[in-house]
């Protein structure tokens, strides 16, 4: 198993380096609080980055178009379908990412053919977002919530249920402040809640480890490798983006030419080069990706191949 293990390391490679982020402390944040550890969270994995002055304005709100993007980045949805409304228009740098909302079909809109890319997102909205993912239901162990004020009729089951399962709490009176817009630390303690205890509803086959033959992993490499040189690569707009998907290229090359290749010692070197990215960089990166990988079998292999020696890297 374990030189099994060796062998689909690198395959997986490419997903850990997608994943990876640079951690910054924030001015305006206690890193140590509740919120502290929630933003901290989002920030390690790149879904929701602070400003350039070194501030995170927890207080501050966040739009619907910012929403669905910090959305679109936990789940991995990038599939794009047509468009429904008529306020989004391709110029728009929030196009693509709602777009892919739409496709994963979380998101519905206003009614009125708008999508309002520029409200505030309010935290009712953020609950039937949330609910139309994670597809959870009320059951009789969790005692219905009693909330004080007003919730409209449309998101009052997908509140309850996110109360219920202490995605969100109602503050000490019972309030929950539905229309009001969600703050950007609120945001951060919610979608970490989903990331620790509730996953989407995604059926992942059973795998026969020992089924995998060694054929199969190296063509499964050299699947990675064409992909990477044939359109991945070209599609890359900056210097550093390239040499982190050459570099990704070189050692899975070299792995398969030598299976005692220091897969480790290159998989750190490429760390460092990659930590460097800013947002833009690290995103073009990570959408060529997932667009043209298959992310899903290369998730699933990295979390049954997550060794120690793979941990020092990340």
């Amino acid at each position: 198993m374990k030189k099994l293990c060796c062998k689909v390391l690198i395959f997986a490679l490419s997903v850990l380096i997608c994943l990876s982020s640079v951690v910054y402390a924030f001015s305006d944040v206690d890193m140590n609080s509740v919120d502290g550890k929630a933003i901290l969270a989002m920030q390690e994995r790149g879904y929701l980055q602070g400003f350039q002055d070194g501030t995170f304005r927890p207080e501050a709100t966040l739009t619907r178009a910012e929403f669905v993007t910090v959305i679109n980045r936990m789940y991995g949805y990038y599939v794009q379908t047509e468009n429904i409304f008529w306020d989004v228009q391709e110029s728009d740098w929030f196009y693509e990412e709602v777009m892919a909302a739409v496709q994963a079909g979380y998101i519905k809109g206003m009614g009125d053919g708008r999508f309002a890319p520029n409200e505030t997102v309010s935290r009712e909205q953020v609950c039937v977002m949330l609910n139309s993912i994670l597809k959870l239901e009320q059951v009789p162990e969790l005692p219905k919530p009693q909330i004080a004020d007003s919730v409209s009729d449309w998101a009052r089951t997908s509140v309850e249920t996110l109360v219920s399962y202490f995605i969100f709490e109602l503050e000490n009176d019972g309030r929950f402040r539905a229309t009001e817009p969600i703050t950007r630390a609120e945001a951060c303690v919610a979608l970490e809640k989903c990331m620790l205890s509730i996953a989407p509803e995604i059926e992942v086959p059973e795998i026969d480890l020992d089924s995998i033959a060694e054929e199969e992993i190296r063509k499964r490499l050299q699947e990675i490798i064409k992909c990477m040189n044939e359109t991945i690569i070209p599609n890359l707009t900056f210097e550093e983006t390239v040499k982190v998907a050459n570099m990704l290229v070189e050692s899975m090359e070299s792995y398969l030419a030598d299976p005692e290749f220091d897969y480790v010692t290159a998989a750190k070197e490429t760390y460092e080069v990659y930590r460097k990215f800013n947002e833009v960089r690290a995103r073009e990166f990570k959408g060529q990706i997932f667009e043209h990988l298959d992310v899903d079998e290369l998730v699933v292999l990295f979390d049954f191949f997550n060794t120690p020696e793979l941990s020092e890297i990340l």
